[in-house]
């Protein structure tokens, strides 16, 4: 039984409401407990019960009430101190004077709120929302990398995850080199997955010359529609000497 099982239950209640608990960062001292004091195997987990039960609700209360409230305190801060942006005495003297009143009165209460808020549900500001796009764009590249490498060295191995849509130089190199070193089977997955994620990135003239009948003919099967293939190429694949690509090919480019 794994970590991820056995506290599956706690995260996915914690989710259905969209409780800060959601959010793995967000729980730092459960995940400290986990990782250093919940036994791995199923035996030792069992033995350990009794110890780690009371441990992990005392966990899930200092998080609850502790931890991930002192995390919040400055963006509730950012938050309240917003309604003092945006000040022009110069421009509007008796304007912004006017509203001063309104601000001070304000300033506890949308700070106290956006406290409460942040501490009970997963509230993310939009430059947290970026942060997690470009960290999930920088691991979909470096997963897409190793992938290829491993494919290069003779590998057949499925990427895990979607890759970028768009290769940079040095994706796209480490693509050519999958595509000449790899194994036939490996080329194959390359295809495949470029088919439905990083289309444009492949040469599909190439790809119907693979050395392999075998991938020639799933490379006829999955070619997307907008793949620039000569009318030369597919006079040769009616003319392959594997029966089943002569037979595909007859078909002529997919529509």
């Amino acid at each position: 039984m794994s970590r991820c099982h056995r506290t599956a239950a706690v995260v996915l209640l914690a989710s259905l409401s969209g409780c800060a608990w959601a959010r793995r960062e967000n729980r730092p001292v459960w995940t400290a407990f986990e990782e250093h004091l919940v036994p791995e195997s199923p035996a030792g987990f069992a033995i350990a019960l009794p110890l780690t039960v009371p441990l992990g609700l005392l966990a899930i209360v200092t998080d609850t009430f502790v931890a991930h409230p002192l995390q919040v305190v400055d963006d509730a801060w950012r938050d309240s101190a917003d309604l003092w942006r945006g000040f022009d005495f110069e421009k509007a003297y008796y304007t912004g004077a006017g509203t001063m009143p309104l601000r001070a009165v304000a300033t506890p209460v949308v700070f106290v709120g956006s406290f409460l808020g942040r501490s009970c549900f997963d509230v993310r500001d939009t430059e947290d929302v970026e942060r997690d796009r470009l960290a999930e764009l920088a691991k979909a590249r470096a997963d897409t990398l190793a992938w290829l490498q491993r494919i290069a060295g003779g590998e057949d191995a499925r990427l895990a995850g979607r890759p970028p849509s768009s290769f940079d130089a040095e994706l796209q190199a480490a693509l050519a080199l999958a595509i000449g070193r790899g194994s036939a089977l490996g080329r194959l997955r390359v295809y495949e997955r470029a088919a439905t994620s990083f289309a444009g990135a492949v040469d599909w003239q190439l790809a119907l010359g693979d050395p392999s009948a075998v991938v020639r003919y799933r490379v006829l099967q999955i070619l997307p529609g907008g793949a620039d293939v000569p009318d030369a190429t597919w006079q040769r694949l009616r003319e392959d000497p594997d029966e089943a690509v002569r037979a595909l090919a007859a078909r002529g480019p997919p529509k």
